[in-house]
């Protein structure tokens, strides 16, 4: 018998919050089962991407985002490209996320590299089977009010400018550049795979997401490279080549530079660090 498509490990049990480590190994697919929400959820994509139909829209879920559930949504999921994805997910009292949130179930929510490492950096703390359940809850509420931050300053639901087949060459644009970051990617080759002119793209691009395609990619890049080193990646010029970086260097200049560490200290931090010591590296978060 194979290995089931979705794995999913309760990593925090309290009736304050739960943490789940969902694993889909789901193979490139149409539209998936119809499902429902049973509690108010936070999805956190730690690596991969797949699309989310829900209230008559579809909306790209990649490492660069996040999605928030509320109570009784219907959902389908799909998988555009092989390799599945790893997500972290929060669940929480209707209450507590809607003190923490504000009203934006249903929503994509951009979020900070800084918070994709403190996502890293609490899944794998939590993992390990000595966690106090105290330490472990005050973990994923230092991580919820560190997302908090960002999803005040910014969501990624900003189509509303653009017409509707504007925003779906922009949706199809994230899910090539999320489903091979590390491919060699230019605005001729983008613009040409989704039958439009580099200028309008990179500008409904822009419209759609608050950034451009350059910095969009480099955040699904580090991100990437920051599950790799998560899993306890040795060789460094690895993930660099691997995630499209000219050289070793250039990935260490363009990590420190979002991180504020470089990627040896985040691989230290990702496989040593225990729950006690997560608090002053996610309250760095700013």
């Amino acid at each position: 018998m194979g290995m089931p498509e979705r794995q999913s490990s309760r990593l925090v049990a309290s009736p304050l919050v739960e943490v789940y480590d969902v694993v889909c190994r789901a193979p490139r697919s149409g539209s998936g089962a119809l499902e429902l929400t049973t509690v108010p959820q936070i999805a956190l994509p730690r690596r991969g991407v797949f699309i989310v139909q829900t209230r008559g829209e579809s909306v790209v879920v990649d490492t660069n985002t996040a999605l928030v559930f509320g109570l009784d949504e219907e959902y389908r999921a799909t998988h555009p490209a092989d390799g599945g994805d790893e997500c972290t997910v929060l669940v929480l009292p209707p209450d507590v996320l809607e003190e923490a949130l504000g009203s934006i179930s249903g929503r994509r929510v951009g979020v900070r590299p800084l918070d994709h490492l403190a996502v890293c950096l609490v899944t794998r703390a939590l993992r390990e089977p000595s966690a106090d359940r105290l330490d472990a809850e005050d973990a994923a509420l230092l991580l919820l009010s560190s997302l908090s931050r960002a999803f005040a300053e910014r969501t990624t639901d900003d189509r509303s400018r653009l017409g509707h087949a504007q925003r779906l060459r922009v949706e199809r644009a994230r899910v090539l550049l999320a489903s091979s970051p590390g491919a060699r990617w230019d605005l001729g080759t983008l613009g040409r795979a989704l039958r439009c002119s580099p200028f309008h793209l990179a500008r409904q691009f822009r419209a759609a997401t608050g950034e451009t395609i350059s910095r969009y990619l480099l955040r699904l890049r580090l991100g990437a490279a920051v599950e790799r080193l998560a899993k306890g990646e040795r060789d460094l010029a690895t993930p660099a080549t691997d995630m499209g970086f000219a050289h070793h260097s250039h990935f260490n200049a363009r990590f420190r530079g979002t991180f504020g560490i470089t990627p040896t200290q985040a691989r230290d931090m990702l496989t040593k660090r225990k729950l006690d010591e997560l608090r002053a590296v996610i309250t760095r978060v700013p």
